[in-house]
């Protein structure tokens, strides 16, 4: 770390590196390669803690915001007390989820809008009240893991609100609040039976994508994201940044699954759209409705759509195909001496083993379902 006195000609000309300012301590700059970012460091380890962009945050704002952070002076009280769960929430989503994968900010993002913006829009945060909260909680009753989901959405938010520079709110009103659930492990593989009545109630576009789940093995929301250039040369490649642990997964397309894939309208860049805007996938929250549907139409309960991964791989042990092979066709990173270089050049290896292994369920599928 070096010591100066910043001023805006120092600044423009700093090299990679962190700047202390003489003229107050614990503020400083950090320059990177690409950018420059306004500093403050906090607390016995000095914690750095970053107050925005420079040049969009100017050197007189950012020592403003650094006297906030570090309690030299009170934040404006009024423009606290003004700030609205609107205004608070596209600061947050901006702020807080840069560099993330698009899809965990995309789900975030539909969480709060869906459940807690309408409700909230207007209001101003500092008066929300873990009862309003409440309120909005139990009618996600009927959906538990929506509900769990949405209470953990809004936390992350209101615990970003207290934090400074911004500081929206002195103390979020979730604080001790008990999470409406907790997430449930289930073990349950689904039987033939089950299986045959669930792939024949399935139907509509919320049906094949069932049916796509139960042939590739596939997360919920990839199956929903898939688009039609995602597909080159009889094969489906999800990229990484739309599945759950950051690597691309390759997909050889069989008959049946081109079948569906082929069935579906061609109204836009999805085959999934969403049901009232063309340009974006299925919701990931649009689910259960659907899904209380199929049940009632398969006669099958007490299930999930995530049952349908573990019974593929369940399946898949039953046909004899490698425990290596399954994790691949899951896409699991696994194996003792597997790296990350094996991940990004074997990928592509196990196309035949996949593309043999998805055959043989495709064969078995079809004379459970007969």
């Amino acid at each position: 770390m070096t010591k100066l006195t910043l001023t805006d000609l120092t600044v423009r000309s700093l090299t990679p590196g962190v700047y202390l300012d003489t003229k107050m301590p614990g503020f400083g700059m950090r320059v990177g390669k690409h950018r420059r970012t306004w500093i403050v460091l906090k607390g016995a380890r000095s914690t750095k803690v970053s107050l925005g962009r420079y040049p969009a945050l100017s050197l007189s704002n950012a020592r403003q915001k650094a006297h906030i952070a570090l309690g030299t002076i009170a934040a404006p009280k009024a423009e606290a007390d003004s700030s609205t769960f609107s205004t608070a929430l596209t600061a947050f989503l901006e702020e807080n989820y840069k560099g993330r994968k698009p899809r965990t900010k995309s789900e975030v993002k539909r969480l709060l809008e869906r459940h807690f913006l309408p409700p909230f829009r207007a209001i101003k945060l500092a008066s929300i009240t873990d009862q309003d909260i409440g309120k909005v909680l139990t009618k996600l009753a009927e959906v538990p893991s929506e509900q769990l989901h949405a209470f953990r959405a809004l936390r992350a938010m209101l615990r970003w609100c207290t934090r400074p520079p911004h500081r929206f709110i002195a103390h979020s009103p979730l604080e001790g609040y008990k999470p409406p659930g907790q997430d449930k492990k289930s073990a349950r593989v689904l039987t033939d039976t089950e299986l045959k009545k669930i792939w024949h109630a399935a139907d509509g576009f919320f049906g094949d994508i069932v049916r796509l789940l139960i042939l590739w093995g596939t997360r919920n929301g990839e199956t929903a994201r898939v688009r039609r250039d995602w597909i080159d040369t009889g094969m489906l490649s999800i990229p990484g940044e739309f599945t759950k642990n950051g690597r691309a997964h390759a997909i050889p397309l069989l008959p049946t699954a081109r079948k569906i894939l082929n069935s579906q309208p061609k109204r836009s860049d999805y085959f999934f759209p969403a049901r009232w805007d063309d340009n974006t996938h299925f919701a990931d929250g649009a689910w259960g409705k659907l899904k209380r549907r199929l049940d009632e139409a398969s006669g099958v309960k007490a299930w999930k759509l995530r049952d349908i991964r573990r019974t593929f791989r369940s399946n898949m042990s039953k046909l004899g195909v490698s425990r290596d092979i399954c994790e691949v066709l899951l896409n699991h990173i696994s194996g003792a001496n597997k790296t990350e270089l094996d991940e990004i050049y074997d990928r592509y290896d196990f196309l035949k083993e996949k593309r043999e292994a998805l055959a043989k369920w495709e064969n078995r599928l079809a004379a459970i379902v007969r």
